[in-house]
């Protein structure tokens, strides 16, 4: 049984990592043909490697820490993980993804400065209201289906925004704030 869960927990991180990165490549940055298939293999690899045993980590700690979930207490420890972890489960997607690139720590850093507050706002924009919903209105028996739906759109963004440039407008700004110091 156990490991028939983990194959399914696998599967569901497979399908979230390479639904997600085909969303960012094709969609969002409309990539056609210049697809980056080694960009969705390591998109499957940090959500194989960090980000399943990670998000396995938090909840057995918010089960420990809420104790058995019954409705309002499952709602409550899903909102609590949510704001507590997503700052270190996106910090986490950026550091692996950069050092499966071989990119220094320096550009994992600057990311971080730059970028992590935008992608966890925007975690908390896209989570905070879907648990809510499922917690709220959708039957149990359907909740996984939309959470994983919601987790290939979210992938989709955080791998693009994983991947993409520092803007400059960024760095300059920060430059600028820095020189004011």
């Amino acid at each position: 049984r156990r490991f028939g869960r983990s194959l399914h927990g696998e599967a569901v991180v497979s399908t979230q990592s390479t639904g997600g990165d085909l969303i960012s490549q094709q969609l969002i940055e409309e990539r056609g043909k210049e697809h980056q298939v080694e960009r969705t293999v390591r998109s499957v690899a940090v959500g194989t490697v960090y980000i399943a045993p990670f998000v396995t980590f938090i909840y057995n700690f918010a089960d420990k820490l809420f104790g058995p979930s019954l409705a309002l207490k499952a709602a409550l420890r899903k909102m609590a993980v949510i704001a507590m972890f997503s700052p270190l489960t996106s910090a986490g997607y950026i550091a692996v993804n950069n050092l499966f690139q071989g990119k220094p720590v320096s550009e994992t850093l600057q990311k971080w400065r730059y970028d992590l507050p935008t992608i966890v706002l925007n975690g908390y924009k896209v989570w905070l209201p879907t648990h809510f919903f499922l917690l709220t209105v959708v039957p149990l028996r359907h909740r996984m289906f939309i959470s994983n739906f919601v987790g290939v759109l979210w992938t989709g963004y955080l791998t693009y925004a994983a991947n993409k440039a520092i803007s400059p407008e960024n760095l300059d700004k920060q430059g600028t704030q820095d020189e004011g110091h």
